[in-house]
């Protein structure tokens, strides 16, 4: 009788359940879902703080049922990798069962039996769960062993002072004793991310125990083995102990190479550029001393098969000891005398460094005889917003006015290119571009098509390419409302057709080109997409960012341009000017705070001197 009223509810519970889910579905709302099991365990993880060695001390775990069904948990235990002095209790349960709303304690305890290293442990109280949402659950357990341990360490780093190259330095860590109790000390090593030269001393131990006075040295050496910089290396010394106020000790190491003669030379290449036929040019190769000891140089000459345009100094000193941290320039000239191909010239300066790591050093020389470029085309033209054309002299930073700009069209100029002819190609806030004789500032329309790829405003660079003599004109910009990023083109003379070659990601710069290949870029903050005014080297041949140089302080904003000239980048930003050795790019330096013309546009030819 009770089984059949059983039977006979089952299926009227089971009929209206089914009719309910009916009824939800022809209304449109979703059933309600059967009751689930949700494990809470608090708390999260369990610390057991200090407990002294032979002590013992007891945590528990509260696990609740906040479902609506029952909860049944199983494999509860404590993880393999727990430390075996923490432990659950001979009794403990390996499986519970939890209705909605029960909760259950679960009890562990931590007792060392002895002070050991590692003096902080750890293990964790694992089981499995019916929950959905955690069917694993992880209690992390963490103790630490009190002793009566104590330890001195002395010194507290070491400096192995100036080691000569091949030479090696020994020193001494001493570890004492000073508590109650005595103290374990284990894991002796040097510590990882140390400079490989710091090494244990043979003899030394990784493992040795101190009764209260006692003391052990720890003996380590620095072998100096590497030319490569830096000559000032670190490492560490570390060990564990079972002084609970320091279960883990570091003591820093440090060592200075003394590498005895490292001659550098600046630049390693060295490039005249064009170089206008029938004229000289002149640079040096800065040789410096960033070793410990003089560098004997000696043998300075030109290599066998240096072409006869270049030439040393017949006073130039051939032999000189260059004392540490010195410098000295060794002149270079090369006079273009020869119209015939090949244009290009090159050669090598060779020396004997008085490294006896690198007996020898040669620094390639190149230069181009050009027989295009015209004396006017190695100077910095500049126009301002109203429309005058000048020329910028960096030696004396002075401006001398031309003319006014008349070109026919009623916008203001935008940005400025000047080519081995001296001939300038100013573009226009509409679009336009037109050529200007830069003896008189007479300007004449062009027949460029205006918003050729979107490319409406743009800064403009002539990038010379020695090895082949082609002068090349880059664009790079877009809408004039759009200074994220720009679009790198080149423009073909004389059809001037705008060919893309990629996108320029660091904003929308000015451009810069320069007589050895290279194509620069500057953006002011509010162009840059970094928000700070930067300086780029970039891939002529994608518009890729190959270097990149910031300068935060530059934050005043304003019409800009930068050109190339002599060494540097002169950046003209607003009404200041500012220059950027190419040496130290990293560093900007203002030589006019206020000129009283605020510089839209700027243009050098690849004619203009590289040094």
């Amino acid at each position: 009788m009770k089984d059949r009223q059983a039977v006979a509810v089952n299926r009227y519970l089971g009929s209206w359940i089914l009719c309910t889910t009916l009824l939800c579905v022809a209304c449109g709302r979703t059933p309600l879902l059967p009751p689930t099991c949700a494990i809470e365990v608090d708390p999260p993880a369990l610390d057991f703080g200090e407990v002294a060695s032979a002590g013992q001390v007891t945590k528990r775990v509260l696990v609740t049922n906040r479902g609506g069904t029952l909860c049944r948990i199983s494999g509860l235990g404590l993880s393999a990798d727990s430390d075996p002095w923490f432990s659950l209790g001979p009794d403990a349960p390996t499986s519970l069962v939890l209705k909605p709303g029960e909760s259950k304690t679960i009890e562990a305890t931590f007792s060392p039996a002895r002070a050991s290293v590692p003096l902080k442990r750890a293990g964790a109280l694992v089981f499995a769960t019916d929950d959905p949402t955690m069917p694993f659950a992880k209690v992390p357990l963490t103790a630490l062993i009190r002793t009566q341990c104590a330890l001195s360490v002395s010194p507290p780093k070491v400096d192995l002072g100036h080691v000569p190259l091949e030479g090696t330095a020994y020193g001494l860590v001493t570890v004492t004793s000073t508590g109650i109790d005595p103290c374990d000390v284990a894991g002796v090593t040097i510590a990882q991310g140390s400079d490989p030269q710091f090494s244990l001393a043979p003899g030394a131990v990784d493992a040795f125990t101190l009764a209260p006075g006692a003391g052990q040295s720890i003996p380590l050496l620095f072998h100096a083995a590497h030319l490569a910089k830096p000559h000032h290396r670190i490492g560490q010394l570390a060990f564990e102990s079972t002084d609970s106020r320091q279960p883990s000790v570091a003591v820093p190491l440090s060592a200075d190479i003394d590498i005895g003669c490292e001659l550098t030379l600046s630049p390693d290449n060295l490039n005249f550029g064009n170089v206008i036929l029938n004229t000289s040019a002149t640079a040096s190769v800065v040789l410096g001393n960033d070793g410990s000891d003089s560098c004997n140089v000696s043998g300075i000459d030109l290599g066998p098969d240096t072409d006869r345009g270049f030439t040393l100094d017949a006073g130039q000193v051939r032999a000189f000891a260059l004392a540490p941290g010195s410098t000295a320039p060794i002149p270079v000239s090369f006079s273009a005398s020869e119209s015939a191909p090949p244009h290009l010239k090159t050669g090598t300066m060779v020396l004997a460094t008085g490294n006896p790591h690198m007996p020898q050093a040669s620094v390639p020389l190149s230069a181009y005889v050009s027989t295009v470029c015209v004396e006017a085309s190695q100077w910095i033209y500049t126009v301002d917003e109203l429309g005058m054309f000048s020329r910028f002299d960096p030696a004396t930073l002075t401006f001398t006015d031309i003319s006014a700009l008349a070109c026919p069209t009623y916008s203001s100029p935008f940005s400025m290119a000047v080519d081995q002819n001296a001939v300038a190609w100013v573009a226009y806030n509409d679009g336009h571009l037109f050529k200007v004789d830069t003896s008189t500032g007479k300007c004449e329309a062009t027949g460029f098509q205006v918003g050729q790829f979107g490319l409406v405003v743009f800064g403009m660079g002539f990038v010379f390419d020695p090895s082949t003599g082609v002068d090349t004109l880059y664009i790079a910009g877009g809408l004039s409302n759009n200074w994220t990023q720009a679009t790198l083109a080149t423009v073909s003379f004389p059809s001037l057709v705008v060919t893309p070659v990629g996108t320029v990601a660091a904003g929308s710069p000015e451009l810069g080109g320069t007589g050895d290949g290279s194509l620069w870029g500057f953006m002011p903050a509010e162009a840059s997409s970094t928000g700070q005014a930067t300086l780029v080297q970039l891939d002529p041949t994608s518009g890729a960012t190959l270097k990149s140089y910031s300068y935060p302080t530059l934050t005043r904003s304003g019409d800009w341009a930068m050109k190339f000239w002599g060494g540097s980048f002169w950046i003209f930003l607003g009404t200041s000017v500012y220059e950027v050795p190419r040496a130290t790019p990293d560093v900007i330096h203002t030589v006019i705070a206020s000129s009283g013309r605020n510089i839209v546009g700027a243009g050098v030819s690849t004619c203009a001197p590289l040094q």
